[in-house]
């Protein structure tokens, strides 16, 4: 049954790729991959939600009203409040930390892609003529400012990772403080 499933899919891209809407092979693949990923964390998650909050009580729905009412209130809570209490600290610090992680992951499916790197080096030629330096002559690795580009960019990576070092850190102690009280 998977050889019948993988054999029609295989007809069905042929029969999309000669279409010559510009679809190719690698964007196709890295697409599904990412469609598949979606399907596979979205499950688990959806689910440690629904769990999530059926653990914290069902309330009964009564109206869209009151479903709308106070809607552009905005409750503050101190998180001195907030963090000691382990399903609502874990349920913030998931939804804010899955956004950047599948900023990331896009970014790893599209941003590594041929049609990414073409536009990278049109920025990076648009920019050195702005400045004024020649990208004729050679590779980026070639050219002098091209080093100079290099040295920035593994800085900047370098900061990147020490940032989440702190980061890290300071989660562990505020976690090992949590723990201790």
């Amino acid at each position: 049954m998977t050889i019948y499933i993988l054999y029609k899919r295989t007809r069905q891209f042929r029969e999309l790729v000669s279409f010559g809407q510009g679809i190719k092979r690698g964007r196709y693949f890295r697409l599904m991959a990412l469609a598949s990923m979606d399907a596979f964390g979205s499950i688990p998650l959806a689910t440690y939600v629904l769990v999530r909050n059926s653990k914290m009580g069902v309330v009964p729905w009564k109206s869209w009203a009151d479903t709308h009412s106070n809607y552009s209130h905005i409750i503050q809570i101190p998180a001195s409040v907030w963090k000691n209490e382990p399903l609502e600290a874990n349920g913030l610090e998931l939804f804010r930390w899955v956004i950047v992680a599948c900023a990331f992951v896009l970014f790893a499916f599209f941003g590594f892609g041929d049609e990414a790197f073409k536009h990278y080096h049109l920025a990076y030629t648009s920019i050195s003529r702005r400045i004024g330096y020649s990208t004729s002559s050679g590779t980026l690795h070639d050219s002098s400012h091209g080093y100079a580009i290099w040295i920035y960019w593994f800085r900047l990576l370098a900061y990147m990772f020490s940032a989440l070092q702190v980061w890290l850190s300071l989660t562990r102690g505020a976690e090992a403080g949590l723990r201790s009280r």
